[in-house]
């Protein structure tokens, strides 16, 4: 599979103070990353990194950038626009009708992709802004805590995604310990602690 993102000798942080150092890493199309971590020890900037947002202390960071076909970072408390669920995806696929209906197929969200997305739950609005980051076609899908507070159905649905689509890589945050994500296979564990991180897998 092709190298998406090579790190090396990152050190990553705000404002010029490093937060955490991460080992070395490759990330490959059909990759799956998790990122543990105590809360304040650096997942999501490290996250942010990866995808762009965040320009690291030091070391050098190289691979696909943000953006369509690119890397597609989602929040964890994801910002609708006014409209429909479907309004939503299609800002993500920019209008291309077959992605936005593979999307929301994928989310299992046809039945409430018309609704305003100010009537949905969280759950609802929550596997809209998963579907509106696939119906980007990213290589590259990073996943902070947005996944965490879908219902049944809506996880049934994620997870089918995460292990059918293999034309992508997809890294998450989590705060299950590292043990337990190692233990259900989840491919590559980053953990990260303020100062130095290790990885696993």
């Amino acid at each position: 599979m092709s190298v998406l993102i090579t790190a090396r000798g990152l050190a990553i942080g705000y404002d010029g103070r490093v937060i955490a150092t991460v080992p070395d890493l490759d990330i490959r199309r059909g990759d799956r990353v998790s990122i543990a971590g105590a809360n304040g020890s650096g997942k999501t900037t490290l996250l942010k990194t990866l995808g762009r947002l965040l320009a690291p202390v030091s070391g050098t960071l190289s691979g696909v950038d943000a953006g369509p076909s690119g890397a597609v970072y989602v929040h964890p408390s994801p910002f609708l626009y006014a409209g429909t669920g479907h309004d939503n995806v299609r800002l993500g696929a920019r209008g291309n009708a077959g992605d936005i209906e593979r999307a929301i197929v994928a989310l299992r969200a046809r039945d409430f992709a018309r609704m305003n997305v100010r009537e949905m739950s969280n759950g609802q609005r929550q596997r809209i802004a998963l579907a509106r980051a696939l119906a980007a076609c990213p290589a590259l899908l990073l996943i902070d805590e947005a996944d965490s507070g879908l219902d049944a159905d809506g996880r049934a649905a994620w997870n089918e995604v995460v292990t059918t689509r293999h034309d992508l890589a997809i890294v998450r945050v989590s705060h299950v310990a590292t043990t337990e994500l190692e233990r259900e296979g989840d491919g590559v564990v980053v953990q990260v602690s303020t100062g130095k991180s290790g990885k696993h897998g």
